[in-house]
């Protein structure tokens, strides 16, 4: 060993001797590192071997029963989303149904139809149905409607909403989609609906609608509008992009290029002062009202559509332009001719003041109910109707049906040909919707007597089937309804309403063609002759019943809203 490390190791000695706690201290520091370290090293083999235990035992482990939820409930008062690709298909076509294999063009919504502005609007997922829009209305949150199929862009298929097998939700919307894909099927190239035009569209023979010149073509702006208003009334707007699929006609009909062209032959046909007829002024008021309520409802659902809400303003102008007069001069109710063509013609001297006061005085019940139902869409899509319209059509409808004046005038209900039955509850139908739609209050004892008559006599179909009449079942149901139906605040409510529903469900789907035959273009349509139905026959019947089977969900409750926008309300 060299001089210098025998240096080194007698310094280590004496300072050991002179230190031993140091090296004492040392030593047990060592000791204990060596424990631990056999303690970590024997608990991180552990947690090793414990792992592969667990994965080896969960690659062998069954999986759990998929638990299959319950369907969902469907709220019918849903509509559509708008902006979503849809293919109309009832639920028993859905099993063999295979979708289009191409997808509609892409639609710029904003092109010019006719006009140098276009219709500058579109609809989105919350776009409104018609009454009720402005005072709870029912609105689209994207969920498909019962029998949607959702045609995502990929082309797969997104399972429809489901609806109880065999409820009235079943037999209700079969007949709504087989209506719409009738009246679709008979509409024209230019967009208009005419009863002289249906069986040019049958491609067949011996069309499923012969043409009968008996039948009035003057009220072909009438049933245009009658038409848009069924697709209107499921919540189809000008830029829908829901094709309806139909078996008969074997393409899918675009339901926004439906409405739209129907839109745009309303809107070129609308004159300077916001009427439609050809005729005298508002002698055919249906070619005033019901365009009205048509575009007052297209411009709801195409939100920011300035192009529409100035048709449907001036429209609504000449409605309420056409109002009569009290002899008192207040507003009251309306009938053949316009109050302000009775006042041009006095001023011009063609009448004299017994003929003004004749004119002004002439109202009708029916003509009255029409236009107050055209005013309070306008109003719940947010257009503003004058109060004192509104109150004057309340006192008139008071007036009409007030004591001892339910009564029916058997004159009121001529029918041409076949001897109809005779419903007089169909003036206590009219009576109840001027009051519930111009303001009238729900407590009204009127409201109780007129639904009792109405549930007295509700929809059935007698082996002659002369008791049919569609346009009582049609105001009926919707005023029963709204004072009895869902969103009813009456205490009870449904006393009335679900007997008069029950016979309507019974009652009317039946009356539709409902055969299967893919080249039977009769498909779809109410055919048969019924009471007042000969200025349209098959048209009017399928979008007025059509419009009836939507009441579940058109519709706003005007006493349910009201309770709802109290101060403190739930």
């Amino acid at each position: 060993m060299a001089l210098h490390d025998e240096r080194i190791v007698r310094r280590f000695v004496a300072f050991a001797k002179n230190s031993p706690w140091i090296l004492i201290a040392v030593g047990l520091h060592v000791i204990l590192g060596a424990a631990l370290s056999v303690v970590v090293i024997r608990h991180e083999r552990q947690k090793s071997s414990a792992s592969a235990t667990a994965i080896a035992v969960g690659t062998t482990r069954q999986e759990p029963e998929l638990v299959i939820p319950p369907p969902e409930e469907i709220d019918r008062r849903k509509i559509p989303d708008n902006e979503q690709v849809y293919e109309l298909v009832s639920i028993e076509e859905e099993a063999n149904f295979i979708p289009s294999e191409e997808l509609p063009e892409e639609v710029d919504y904003a092109e010019p139809i006719g006009d140098p502005t276009g219709f500058d609007g579109d609809t989105g997922p919350d776009a409104s149905t018609s009454i009720g829009v402005g005072i709870g209305g029912h609105r689209g949150d994207g969920n498909p409607s019962p029998w949607l199929q959702k045609r995502p862009g990929n082309g797969g298929a997104v399972p429809r909403g489901r609806l109880p097998v065999g409820g009235v939700a079943v037999v209700t919307e079969e007949a709504v989609l087989e209506g719409l894909r009738w009246l679709a099927r008979h509409q024209n190239e230019d967009g208009s609906w005419s009863v002289s035009t249906l069986g040019q569209h049958c491609g067949l023979d011996s069309p499923c609608i012969p043409r009968d010149l008996e039948l009035d073509t003057s009220f072909d702006v009438g049933m245009t509008s009658l038409a848009l208003l069924a697709f209107l009334g499921h919540g189809i707007s000008t830029s829908s992009m829901m094709s309806i699929v139909d078996p008969v006609a074997g393409v899918p009909h675009r339901a926004g290029e439906v409405v739209k062209k129907g839109i745009q032959w309303l809107r070129e046909r609308q004159k300077p002062d916001g009427s439609f007829s050809d005729g005298g002024c508002f002698e055919l008021p249906e070619n005033d009202t019901l365009p009205t309520m048509a575009l007052c409802e297209a411009a709801a659902l195409a939100r920011g559509s300035n192009v529409l809400r100035r048709n449907a303003q001036k429209a609504l102008d000449f409605l309420i332009a056409a109002q009569k007069r009290a002899p008192d001069g207040s507003p009251w109710g309306w009938g053949i001719g316009s109050q302000q063509d009775i006042d041009e013609r006095h001023a011009r001297g063609e009448l004299d003041l017994e003929g003004r006061a004749e004119a002004s005085h002439s109202v009708d019940l029916s003509i009255t109910c029409w236009v107050v139902m055209a005013l309070k869409s306008a109003e719940s899509c947010g257009f503003d109707v004058p109060e004192a319209a509104l109150a004057g059509a309340l006192a008139y409808g008071i007036d009409a049906t007030g004591e001892g004046a339910l009564e029916s005038d058997e004159n009121a209900f001529a029918d041409d040909g076949r001897e109809f039955t005779l419903h007089t509850a169909r003036k206590a139908a009219l009576g109840m919707l001027i009051r519930i739609f111009a303001g009238g209050d729900s407590a009204d004892p009127f409201l109780e007597k007129a639904a009792r008559e109405l549930a007295a006599d509700v929809p059935e179909v007698t082996r002659d089937q002369l008791s049919v009449d569609f346009y009582y079942w049609y105001f009926a149901t919707l005023a029963l309804n709204q004072y009895d139906g869902q969103g009813s605040p009456r205490k009870g409510s449904g006393k009335y309403w679900e007997p008069w529903n029950k016979g309507l469900v019974a009652a009317l789907p039946p009356l539709q063609e409902r055969t299967k035959k893919k080249d039977d273009c009769a498909r779809g349509g109410w055919l048969q002759e019924a009471r007042g139905n000969r200025r349209g026959r098959a048209l009017y019947n399928t979008a007025l019943n059509v419009l009836t089977l939507e009441v579940y969900y058109r519709f706003d409750n005007v006493f349910g809203a009201a309770a709802r926008a109290r101060p403190g309300a739930k």
